[in-house]
């Protein structure tokens, strides 16, 4: 029984992963392109339009990054409050090594987001992207 319920919280887990995988990587950058397309409003490119995606793009990270650090803080808080740990300066010799955090499952989530918009953005740029200059 304790090995089914393992196995159904990796699924769980992976599959709350993968969607908010999805959303950071695709459904921040889509919902802002399509404000900027209603900011826009005709078929030519604007600075405005441009502006409010690259700023809402930017603010929308800033808040995820911000929650994020606020969800690793305050379970930082508890498991400290739970264990007594010693600073570097003060630890002897002869104590147990320190080892650096293990990331959780939010900086997961957002590492594995980084690397997909990296791989996206490469892959557009290099098989579909066009140059920007004008064909004479």
């Amino acid at each position: 029984m304790v090995e089914r319920q393992a196995i159904l919280t990796t699924f769980v887990r992976l599959t709350a992963g993968v969607l908010l995988v999805a959303l950071l990587a695709a459904g921040i950058p889509l919902a802002w392109v399509w404000v900027g397309a209603q900011v826009q409003g005709g078929t030519a490119p604007s600075g405005t339009a441009i502006a409010t995606v690259v700023t809402g793009c930017m603010a929308s990270y800033g808040c995820v990054a911000l929650l994020a650090a606020w969800l690793k803080g305050r379970k930082d808080q508890q498991s400290a409050a739970a264990r007594h740990e010693r600073f570097a300066w003060n630890r002897s010799m002869r104590d147990s090594r320190h080892r650096p955090p293990d990331t959780n499952f939010l900086e997961n989530v957002l590492i594995v987001s980084t690397i997909v918009v990296g791989i996206i953005v490469v892959v557009w740029f290099f098989l579909y992207g066009s140059p920007g200059v004008p064909q004479v």
